[in-house]
């Protein structure tokens, strides 16, 4: 890949000597960029938002994110939506690396009563669903789920078909393969490119489909079907992703990169540290978040609210 510098102007120059037809997008790509960011789900999209991370299930890659009660499951949300979270993330399936997938019913079962329990309580928090089934979709849209997080990036049309209907907001997120064999010898030409263009392509299938492109947010998928240099290229490259015309979300939140980044470094030290484990990687996750922020991404998905909105408070003083 060869990276280069130039003004608008001579790219928009460059981009016309070669075709009408690249000048056409290279306009294109530019309006995306400084055109003003519609609305998501009714949030402001032009400052950053906090999306909180609940799991109803019993095996996600981080223990303290599960909840196995109603009680807990409230406490966690007010104190999320406290901390400063806009969105609330509700996943009945675990989608780390290996996981096998559940069925539908035990989704259901999971994941109804919890959100709506939250749906009956009082809030300002929007409430997301993450989930791959349309069936499970359908559920959670009846009892007012508010945003639709979808790992497979709905490439079903069955389910495009709904969220086209309901005009319900979604994200599309990349993943090679599926969470059990994901992570067995990804490949990429350059993964930034190569998912750029996938979500170019998806926008496209997505609008043509009838929803609407203020409904759409587009989630790279850190840890999705990706190496560590992949991961880390992603996250240099997060600013072509606003070329799509469409907030960003970044979930590098307590991720595996954290602890091979940290187990690289001692070992170039000449320490041997063979584990970090999820609840030891907090200062990496942060590290990620403000890194993201910088590069204006519009929502970050974590499972430490307080702590990733002190960090961006922390940082926004400094350019008041």
């Amino acid at each position: 890949m060869i990276e280069v510098q130039i003004s608008t102007q001579e790219f928009l120059k460059a981009a016309k000597k070669h075709s009408n037809t690249s000048l056409t997008k290279a306009e294109f790509q530019i309006n995306n960029l400084v055109n003003i960011r519609l609305p998501f789900a009714k949030l402001d999209m032009s400052k950053p938002h906090i999306m909180g991370v609940i799991n109803i299930t019993p095996d996600s890659f981080y223990k303290n994110s599960q909840i196995h009660n109603l009680n807990k499951l409230k406490k966690s949300y007010y104190e999320m939506i406290n901390n400063g979270a806009s969105i609330i993330d509700i996943g009945g399936e675990s989608s780390r690396p290996g996981a096998e997938k559940v069925s539908i019913i035990e989704e259901k079962n999971r994941v109804f009563d919890p959100i709506k329990h939250l749906k009956n309580c009082k809030g300002a928090s929007l409430i997301s669903l993450d989930s791959r089934n349309l069936s499970t979709m359908k559920t959670c849209h009846k009892i007012g789920v508010d945003i639709f997080n979808d790992i497979t990036a709905f490439k079903e049309r069955n389910k495009i078909e709904f969220i086209s209907k309901t005009a319900s907001p979604i994200i599309i997120m990349h993943m090679q393969k599926e969470p059990k064999n994901m992570q067995i010898s990804p490949k990429y030409s350059f993964a930034p490119i190569d998912i750029y263009k996938f979500f170019s392509k998806k926008i496209i299938n997505l609008t043509e489909a009838g929803v609407k492109k203020s409904n759409i947010v587009v989630d790279p998928g850190i840890g999705f079907g990706k190496t560590l240099s992949d991961n880390l290229n992603l996250l240099k490259y997060l600013p072509l992703f606003h070329v799509l015309g469409v907030p960003i979300l970044i979930g590098a939140s307590r991720k595996s990169l954290i602890a091979e980044l940290t187990i690289h470094d001692y070992k170039l030290r000449g320490k041997n540290k063979k584990k970090i484990i999820p609840s030891k990687r907090l200062s990496g996750s942060i590290a990620f978040a403000i890194h993201a922020n910088m590069c204006g991404v519009q929502i970050l998905r974590t499972h430490d609210v307080f702590e990733t909105n002190q960090a961006l408070i922390c940082q926004k003083s400094l350019y008041l």
